[in-house]
């Protein structure tokens, strides 16, 4: 087979600790120790179970470092396909074997940053990859979390708004799009979708200041909800938003508290707040050359090398 060429895109999170109290950012981890610590975990151990899904986490070595692998078990019969014949076969793998999507990871020397690099749409998220390293026993604790590396800003003003009123979020048509388990406004996507793979969608969620919902319990029980569906969905798919991405449109308004105490009501955008999170690559491998996750790594930092200065002043404020 000749050289193949496929456009994948790199994304740029950071991991911070999650506490009761809020969101706060961690000292630098060292994450060479904490993938070193994974490695010599047996491979059952590297194993986790998330309802239906099922994860498996590989250090990997390549340009000089650890690195994470991680992949998710397709469920069910896998087919292929022999060109030869022209025919659509079961694919019989041994029973210790099994067809994977994977996700490759880069824990950057700063900011606990990291770089990923989906394989497939089907390939873990951060979500995924959040639960799996906080099932892990690698020494750094059991309460990160992953939050998307753009719209610092923005996602501050979201979590600290005293209300979330408005919420309107536009997808460009698409053939993989959200591809992922999130709820909320993410299924909600996802079904308008399925519906019309064809269609620009707009949904715009809001919670009503006058009528019944101008006080008491509902209204703070929309507010709470709408809050917590637009921080998961801007979480969940930071990488698709911007010029490049299927995401192009991300608006909020909410109230917020300035510094003389009084309530004023601002709109954020998600989409104009966006720093270099996110670069389109192009992944070259000849058959028989080099694993894919050494590729997958060499693109990564190639990015994470080009925008360091930028990424590092995006977590500047790290103690």
């Amino acid at each position: 087979m000749a050289n193949s060429e496929r456009k994948k895109t790199v994304a740029f999170y950071e991991i911070i600790s999650r506490k009761e109290a809020g969101d706060v950012r961690m000292r630098q981890i060292d994450w060479q120790l904490a993938l070193a610590n994974i490695e010599h975990l047996p491979p059952d151990q590297r194993l986790y179970r998330d309802t239906s899904d099922v994860y498996f986490g590989e250090p990997v070595h390549a340009e000089g470092k650890l690195h994470l692998g991680l992949a998710k078990l397709r469920d069910g019969d896998v087919q292929q396909v022999d060109r030869t014949t022209g025919h659509i076969e079961h694919l019989q793998l041994e029973e210790n074997r099994s067809i994977v999507d994977t996700t490759v990871i880069c824990f950057l020397p700063f900011g606990n940053i990291i770089g990923v690099l989906q394989g497939t749409r089907s390939a873990p998220y951060t979500t995924a990859i959040q639960r799996w390293l906080n099932a892990m026993d690698s020494g750094i604790g059991k309460d990160i979390e992953i939050i998307p590396l753009i719209g610092k800003r923005a996602m501050e003003k979201l979590r600290n708004a005293e209300e979330v009123n408005f919420f309107e979020l536009r997808m460009r048509p698409g053939p993989d799009l959200l591809e992922s388990e999130i709820g909320g406004l993410g299924e909600m996507s996802r079904r308008v979708h399925r519906h019309n793979p064809d269609a620009l969608i707009t949904i715009t969620m809001k919670i009503p200041k006058q009528g019944f919902f101008s006080r008491g319990t509902p209204r703070s029980r929309g507010e709470r909800q709408l809050r917590h569906d637009a921080q998961s969905f801007i979480s969940e798919y930071a990488d698709l938003m911007g010029n490049h991405g299927a995401v192009d449109r991300a608006i909020a308004h909410v109230t917020l508290s300035n510094s003389n105490g009084e309530l004023v009501e601002e709109k954020i955008n998600f989409i104009s707040d966006h720093i270099t999170s996110q670069r389109q690559v192009v992944m070259r491998r000849s058959e028989g050359g080099a694993p894919w996750h050494e590729a997958a790594v060499r693109a990564i930092l190639q990015v994470a090398n080009a925008h360091e200065q930028e990424l590092r002043d995006a977590v500047s404020s790290v103690p």
